[in-house]
């Protein structure tokens, strides 16, 4: 009993999860952040850069990025099939990316939350930007659409989960390097119309706590240094 305690209150004194707790509780009582933020790419008109080159090349460049990873993983498996040390440390590792990649894109954002959750009306829906929908804030049930909603955001979670390699190799300088590529689409799709900044930051969240605790279920963590046998095999 006094372990369970002891990691609770070890969990409720993390610094994500309070920073988690205290950016969703602002979203919900001032959702204005997410109208004037998504305002500020809109010239009354359009999302004015909508269809801008750079805009759209990001856009593209990541919208199926999730499907290469996927047969990475399966030609990792295929490659380090065999039955020794070397190739079962690979596979375990191919095992945390692939469980991670499934869970917090596939299943929580995708599955569960854009497709069957609260319906929300994308800001580009939105009759203050030229369109029909009514404005819902985050958490609150819209019923807009039943398909490919706004919250949370597809796109960022599927950049967001590069992040995990940062884990994986135990290297603060790859999770940055994730992080920082989840935030420039998770900005590109705002631009778009596409996303609140709620969306995307919600998003940003599923992804960070599922690679988190995936993390520390397989034992790979910042803390914890790896063995001489267990050097990255995947470069």
């Amino acid at each position: 009993m006094n372990s369970v305690i002891k990691k609770t209150n070890d969990l409720v004194r993390r610094w994500d999860v309070i920073l988690c707790v205290l950016m969703a509780s602002l979203f919900y009582l001032i959702p204005e952040i997410d109208l004037w933020v998504a305002q500020q790419f809109h010239d009354g008109q359009r999302f004015y850069l909508q269809d801008n080159l750079i805009v759209r090349i990001i856009y593209w460049t990541f919208a199926k990025i999730h499907l290469l990873v996927l047969l990475a993983i399966i030609v990792g498996f295929v490659i380090y099939h065999k039955h020794n040390s070397h190739s079962a440390h690979v596979r375990k590792r191919l095992r945390y990316v692939l469980l991670v990649l499934l869970l917090a894109p596939g299943i929580f954002v995708n599955l569960a939350l854009k497709d069957n959750s609260i319906g929300r009306a994308r800001p580009v829906h939105l009759e203050q930007f030229g369109g029909d929908a009514q404005f819902t804030p985050a958490f609150v049930y819209s019923g807009y659409c039943n398909k490919n909603c706004s919250f949370t955001s597809g796109h960022a979670a599927v950049v967001f989960f590069f992040m995990v390699f940062g884990w994986l190799f135990r290297c603060h300088k790859t999770f940055i390097a994730g992080l920082t590529i989840g935030v420039i689409v998770s900005a590109v799709r705002i631009m778009q119309g596409g996303h609140f900044l709620s969306d995307v930051m919600m998003s940003f969240w599923i992804v960070y706590f599922t690679g988190l605790t995936c993390a520390y279920l397989y034992k790979f963590n910042f803390k914890a240094k790896p063995t001489p046998e267990a050097k990255p095999a995947l470069a």
